[in-house]
């Protein structure tokens, strides 16, 4: 903190960065329980391997 600065400025510098933290710990539990919901299976689906197209054979 600097000379020119009131006392109370520190104070809501670190409300803001603890705000920031708690914002960022949420958004990650909110990003993990999202991914879990979009990978759902259904009972209707057959699982098959994905036929991946054969590659030609490289020249050197």
């Amino acid at each position: 903190m600097t000379d020119h600065e009131p006392e109370d400025e520190g104070m809501n510098r670190a409300w803001v960065f603890l705000g920031g933290c708690l914002a960022g710990v949420a958004g990650v539990f909110a990003a993990a329980i999202l991914s879990e919901t979009g990978t759902t299976k259904t009972n209707d689906c057959e699982e098959e391997p994905l036929a991946l197209p054969e590659g030609r054979p490289q020249e050197e």
